[in-house]
């Protein structure tokens, strides 16, 4: 007996984070970015200076992708106004144009001047290092020659190991949404992926997508990092989460992600998830255990029902599952 695996996709949770994105497909970030420069310009600048809280005045050395000025005052959000130095390079998506559907086009002049964009399903906003790597990538485009594939490779790889997280996010979920390029990673490049995982303060949602890159990768040249780090997501977060977060959703990826790099000797931990506060999390952990072995899932489940401790979503779950299992 197998019951239906109870997911989160990150698609959807890509989807949900922006009011915007249930109307639009969406593509790898850096992609999307690009494909509207008559909308979105991406341009390489130096910070000027700060002429007023919110404002960042950008002079503009390359153009990526639109038309720009050489000289461009950009509004943004208090902290990427904090974290801007003046004097320093980055890589910058911004735009003129503010949604409006009542009128032709849906799109009309903002009356509050030129801002940094948010990139789409991540909700930072498109403030990059200017690395060379960034350069690179947003320079390129989604080329798909095997000699373009393993450059694009080894510069999203550059710049995940460094600390800027609005950066790091980019090329995490780029990677993550370009299966093409997962596809084709060598094993240094695969051993990289483990030392960004293993990175302590890399962000839950950061983390999630990077993980299901890690799934489409060869199990023997993840084994047996992939399922320890998995196991470590799943003890070091507990239970309770605060679920305003993304922590939930990680914590699902870590249990379904068991079925790839876990053995039926981690149904044990698996079952302290049936008493998560969100039933996401405990459902996904019963799917997960099911498949291993229905009948430790089944024992499982009924302790938890009998000892109580579980969300009454949850609940409804294990009565059903024990219901279709003949309990």
């Amino acid at each position: 007996m197998r019951i239906s695996v109870y997911m989160l996709s990150g698609l959807v949770a890509l989807a949900m984070s922006q009011s915007t994105a249930a109307a639009k497909r969406l593509g790898p970030p850096i992609e999307d970015l690009q494909s509207t420069p008559d909308r979105i310009r991406i341009v390489v600048v130096e910070a000027r200076d700060k002429p007023a809280p919110g404002k960042i005045r950008f002079a503009v050395s390359d153009r990526l992708s639109g038309e720009a000025p050489d000289e461009v005052l950009l509004r943004t959000d208090d902290l990427s106004f904090a974290d801007v130095t003046v004097g320093e390079s980055y890589v910058v998506a911004w735009s003129y144009l503010r949604r409006n559907r009542q009128v032709i086009g849906g799109w009309e002049e903002d009356p509050d001047g030129p801002y940094i964009v948010s990139v789409l399903g991540l909700g930072s906003t498109a403030l990059f290092e200017g690395t060379p790597e960034m350069r690179y990538l947003f320079a390129t485009g989604n080329l798909t020659d095997t000699a373009a594939a393993d450059q694009q490779i080894n510069a999203l790889l550059a710049q995940m190991q460094r600390a800027d997280a609005r950066s790091r996010g980019l090329v995490i979920a780029e990677l993550w949404l370009r299966k093409d390029l997962t596809e084709q990673m060598n094993p240094r490049q695969i051993a990289i992926i483990k030392d960004v995982l293993q990175t302590e303060d890399l962000e839950p949602q950061h983390r999630d997508y990077l993980l299901q890159s890690a799934y489409r990768l060869p199990a023997e040249q993840t084994a047996p990092w992939l399922g320890e780090e998995l196991r470590k997501i799943i003890i070091q977060n507990g239970t309770q989460y605060d679920l305003r977060s993304f922590v939930p959703a990680l914590v699902i990826t870590a249990a379904e992600g068991l079925r790839h790099a876990g053995s039926p000797s981690d149904i044990a931990l698996l079952s302290i998830l049936l008493y998560s506060n969100n039933p996401g999390v405990s459902k996904a952990a019963l799917a997960t255990m099911d498949y291993f072995d229905p009948k430790a899932a089944k024992a499982k489940a009924e302790q938890a029902m009998a000892r109580g401790w579980i969300h009454s979503e949850t609940r409804h779950a294990l009565d059903r599952y024990l219901r279709s299992a003949g309990a």
